[in-house]
């Protein structure tokens, strides 16, 4: 399961998206995390399809991690970043609403100008713990063996990386360097997701530093998200009929969680594919590239031991045809091996015998 650690200046709107996010799942309480349900309407498509007696969704557990304030002690930054090594991904939430409940924090008013302090603080803490890895390998009071000397040469092509680039995601490293600094738990190895929370006024997407937030976004390859968090909230807590009428006039045909969702997904490296039926539709998480191998494998170990072939059909065909039968009579569902690769949003059927 994915792992999302919830950081951003104070008032940013952390805890109303955890508690969005929990009303989202039917949580009645929520303190620092919750399992979130992920929305996603080829799912909904698929019930209509199937009618099913079971729905289960893919879910993610957020984190809210804490605030990173430029008016706290460095300790305290610290120990927040620090927070961020039990989670897959960050997700940095930036205020670009006003109000007298949630103050500003002085010379950070804009979203571009918190994305930067904290970008700036990732790569600050990334840089300490090379450098200290670095001073400890080279005043060592022995001679080093092979695999430091190695370990050395790698920390030190990481870090000139990292002060020439600002991280490390174009940094191309071989998977026994990889391996190598896995313990060092570095932010900037770490694709990101950046969380726009707007007011009323930036419903329709615009908000103070805006360029430069999409800028840094493009350049940093980090998924981003715009989401009026509090107003989307106060919106769920509705019963459905009242929901409807202020969705209209607010114009959110699509809240925004779905996007949030995928690009999650997307920073992760994860993908969603389902198995189909009248007893059950069900989202299964695996990584992207994966085999049907291992799709039979997240479902259960008795399906990847006793593979015999996988039934696999995409879910543009059959939200197109509206049948499996309909996918059989135009030759849409394919028969395949193990090593056949399942592209997200695939529908998978796993022969096996044990």
């Amino acid at each position: 399961m994915i792992k999302v650690g919830i950081v951003g200046f104070p008032f940013s709107g952390k805890t109303t998206l955890l508690r969005l996010l929990g009303i989202m799942s039917g949580a009645s309480h929520v303190e620092d995390r919750v399992l979130a349900k992920v929305p996603d309407k080829r799912i909904d498509r698929l019930v209509e399809i199937y009618k099913p007696k079971k729905v289960s969704r893919a879910s993610m557990e957020f984190i809210e991690i804490g605030s990173i304030d430029p008016a706290a002690k460095e300790k305290e930054r610290i120990a927040t970043i620090v927070k961020l090594q039990e989670v897959d991904t960050p997700l940095i939430v930036l205020k670009a609403f006003k109000s007298n409940m949630a103050p500003d924090t002085e010379g950070y008013e804009t979203a571009d100008k918190q994305l930067e302090y904290i970008l700036e603080e990732f790569l600050i803490r990334d840089l300490s713990i090379l450098e200290s890895k670095i001073d400890r390998l080279k005043n060592a009071k022995r001679k080093l063996t092979n695999i430091e000397e190695i370990e050395l040469k790698v920390v030190e092509k990481i870090k000139s990386y990292l002060e020439e680039h600002g991280n490390l995601l174009g940094l191309e490293l071989k998977e026994d360097e990889r391996k190598m600094i896995q313990g060092y738990s570095l932010n900037s190895v770490k694709n990101m997701v950046v969380l726009v929370n707007v007011g009323e006024d930036g419903i329709n997407g615009n908000y103070e530093g805006k360029e430069k937030v999409e800028k840094i976004c493009e350049e940093r390859n980090m998924g981003l998200v715009v989401l009026p968090v509090s107003i989307v909230k106060e919106l769920m807590e509705l019963n459905k009929d009242e929901r409807e009428i202020f969705i209209q006039e607010y114009g959110l045909e699509d809240f925004g969680l779905e996007d949030l969702m995928k690009r999650i997904f997307d920073a992760t490296g994860m993908m969603v594919f389902f198995t189909a039926g009248e007893k059950e539709v069900h989202a299964w998480e695996v990584r992207k590239g994966a085999t049907a191998l291992d799709a039979a494998a997240a479902i259960h170990s008795d399906l990847a031991r006793g593979f015999i072939r996988a039934e696999v059909f995409s879910f543009e065909d059959i939200n197109r045809e509206g049948s499996e039968k309909a996918l059989k009579e135009k030759g849409l569902i394919h028969v395949v091996g193990k090593d056949h690769v399942i592209n997200d949003g695939d529908i998978v059927f796993i022969r096996f015998n044990v």
